[in-house]
């Protein structure tokens, strides 16, 4: 069995020989794995970059799982195909987690609101521990007019 690296869900599915319920649970496992395996080893951002006796006994691991609830054990396309997808999501949401603290940390002080500093953002060791969530300032009695500095031709050019 070959499928192309960027093959569809459907295409991998039927590759690998399951229902929408074994797939499921193919994808949760294979997501439980990533997430383990991101955190035990930060440097491995790429499929390729993972030494291919780990990569056998990832499959196994998965495969193991699998058989254990009676669904069809994948090859190692397979394996890649999803796994090459998962760690792609995972340096994107890092990223963009990353970017976030930086945004923030970058904020404190303005507006004339005092913050409590201490010291340079704590980073999270995993991207799946770092929650992205909209942060909104707290009410204010003043306008965010009246708050705005006046207009300065010299700063504001």
């Amino acid at each position: 069995m070959s499928i192309r690296i960027n093959a569809t869900v459907h295409e991998a599915r039927a590759a690998a020989g399951h229902n929408k319920e074994q797939w499921d649970r193919f994808y949760f496992i294979t997501k439980d794995e990533a997430k383990q395996l991101s955190e035990a080893h930060t440097d491995w951002t790429r499929w390729i970059l993972i030494p291919a006796n780990e990569k056998d006994t990832m499959l196994g691991r998965i495969n193991g799982r699998l058989v254990a609830e009676g669904i069809p054990a994948v090859e190692m396309i397979i394996l890649k195909w999803r796994m090459s997808q998962l760690l792609r999501d995972i340096q994107r949401k890092y990223a963009n987690n990353i970017e976030c603290l930086a945004e923030g940390s970058m904020l404190q002080g303005i507006g004339g609101r005092e913050r409590e500093n201490t010291g340079s953002p704590t980073l999270s060791p995993s991207p799946w521990d770092v929650k992205s969530e909209p942060q909104s300032p707290p009410p204010s009695d003043q306008s965010p007019i009246e708050t705005r500095p006046r207009y300065d031709p010299i700063r504001d050019v």
